[in-house]
């Protein structure tokens, strides 16, 4: 009796004229937990996205609203052939959204892309957009115009990479040795050069970090008046000593036979190196990871990842994951993603523990198998007009 009591005062709660206050605290709770979830508690009712008014971003900055955790998939895994509806995923939990994005007004050819925290960038020789996919938020940013002194048409534009740092900088990876930072309302990209290939950037405690053949090193937005951004070193990792000379690990680096990787765990900023084998295939090669540690300047080895995943691809994507995403990976495991699985491309795994090597087969409907795509494609995507 006790039991059939309790079902009927459960059944019989009228949630939707829940107190101002536990709504609002649920609100912030599921906020906490993931943007996504207060999307749908909004969506509820009338009176849920009232208690929950106080919960509104302001603006697309805004670090309570940011898409964390969440990727937009390459258009070739849409089902639909509009541009619109994108595919996106949380690489923590394996859960797939679709959101249809703005159509923009635009009548040119632009580059899509996304930063590390989940926004999408479109850029074009008329505007510039960061968009928030989960909330519809968008900020200006300078056109594609400023950046034409590494490249020759917008064609050309190869976005390697995009994060922000603490002060709302956004940071462009573009080409191999230029980075390009703005913050929403400039008017133009301000360029810097390195004189080392950079590999990998990552926004990590308020900075952005980039893997370059020579060290670690942090992008200076707040500078003295009047001086422009900068590099600066943050670690030596001294990855070349087990190569002999620093050239001969930039060459291998210029080459494509060495490639390093950013990827954050824990609250741990982590370097990934792999190297190809003599053949340079995926069975041949080695993958290592370091502690980068900022405050010794050095990089500390590391012989597993906290029960994590890795997912490299060939040029500059790679992600961690937690082991949960699918049933079909393993722990301290690195997937080398080489060819596009799409068009039948094998992916390998190499035990950061035992160096095993194995094969897998993800299934088309597996999130391993959304990973893999997602890190063999390019960074951005080119567009043409019809978006």
């Amino acid at each position: 009796m006790a039991r059939s009591s309790d079902r009927r005062l459960r059944s019989g709660r009228d949630w939707a004229n829940m107190d101002v206050g536990p709504a609002g605290l649920v609100a912030e709770h599921v906020l906490r937990n993931d943007l996504v979830d207060l999307v749908r508690f909004r969506a509820v009712c009338r009176a849920w996205r009232a208690c929950s008014a106080h919960l509104r971003p302001q603006g697309v900055l805004d670090r309570r609203f940011l898409p964390r955790r969440w990727i937009m998939l390459p258009r070739v895994l849409n089902n639909d052939k509009g541009h619109h509806r994108r595919l996106f995923v949380n690489v923590f939990t394996g859960e797939s959204i679709r959101r249809v994005l703005p159509a923009w007004d635009c009548q040119r050819y632009h580059v899509l892309a996304t930063t590390s925290e989940g926004f999408v960038l479109r850029l074009s020789t008329d505007v510039g957009q960061l968009l928030n996919p989960l909330t519809g938020e968008v900020a200006g940013l300078p056109s594609a115009t400023s950046l034409r002194e590494s490249m020759q048409s917008l064609h050309s534009l190869k976005l390697r990479g995009a994060g922000l740092a603490a002060d709302d900088t956004v940071v462009l990876h573009i080409g191999w040795f230029s980075l390009a930072v703005a913050k929403p309302g400039d008017e133009r990209w301000t360029h810097i050069h390195s004189h080392d290939r950079i590999t990998s950037i990552l926004p990590f405690a308020g900075r952005v970090y980039c893997a370059t053949s020579r060290n670690i090193s942090v992008v200076q937005t707040r500078t003295m008046a009047n001086q422009p951004p900068q590099l600066l070193v943050a670690a030596d990792h001294k990855l070349h000593e087990g190569f002999g000379l620093l050239d001969d690990f930039k060459n291998e680096v210029d080459k494509g036979r060495c490639q390093m990787f950013l990827v954050e765990n824990n609250g741990e900023l982590i370097l990934c190196l792999c190297v190809r084998g003599k053949h340079t295939i995926p069975m041949e090669s080695d993958v290592s990871v370091y502690r980068v540690d900022l405050d010794a300047k050095n990089i500390v080895p590391l012989h597993g990842i906290d029960g994590r995943v890795l997912f490299l691809g060939k040029k500059i994507r790679s992600l961690l994951v937690p082991t949960g995403v699918s049933p079909n990976i393993n722990a301290d495991t690195a997937y080398l993603c080489w060819s596009k699985p799409r068009y039948g491309g094998a992916t390998y795994g190499i035990d950061l523990f035992s160096g095993e090597r194995t094969k897998p087969r993800f299934k088309d409907d597996d999130v391993a198998y959304y990973l893999s795509c997602y890190v063999t494609e390019y960074y951005s995507e080119g567009i043409h007009a019809s978006f």
